[in-house]
């Protein structure tokens, strides 16, 4: 059987998972790839170091993101897209980005016990730059303006 998720649901299915797959587009090419990241009012935020991802993001924010989660004898999946903005924390209210490191740092740090991957946040005094590994680093966000979810069962 197989249904829609409400609004609801997918919003549920967002918010409980950790991983995701973010697509972007490097002009022809599709580019995917695995992203640690928090969902938090229709927003989806992360971390990440420079290199080819924030490159193709730059040039084209139109994006898509996907999580899954498979349970027993169910598969639910939700599917949105929208839009990557990076966050310049010279332009961001000082308590909206300690908000959004807060966020981040809150549900990412059990990455480190489960997964074993390493994730130190530092952000001292509100202010850039933020780093990640002791490499500069991008904090950015998704708006999201289309979402959709299903259930597979």
């Amino acid at each position: 059987m197989e249904r829609t998720l409400s609004t609801g649901e997918t919003d549920a299915l967002l918010q409980s998972e950790v991983f995701g797959s973010l697509g972007c587009a490097d002009g022809s090419r599709p580019y995917v790839l695995p992203l640690a990241y928090v969902y938090h009012e229709n927003v989806i935020y992360g971390q990440t170091t420079e290199g080819k991802k924030t490159d193709i993001l730059r040039r084209n924010p139109s994006v898509c993101f996907q999580v899954q989660r498979q349970g027993e004898g169910e598969w639910r999946s939700a599917m949105c897209w929208g839009t990557f903005e990076e966050l310049d924390f010279e332009k961001l209210e000082k308590g909206e980005a300690a908000q959004i490191v807060a966020l981040l740092t809150k549900r990412l740090s059990g990455i480190q016990k489960n997964v074993g991957i390493v994730i130190p946040f530092s952000f001292a005094d509100g202010a850039a730059p933020l780093t990640l590994n002791s490499k500069k680093s991008t904090l950015f966000r998704i708006l999201v303006t289309e979402k959709t979810g299903r259930l597979f069962s």
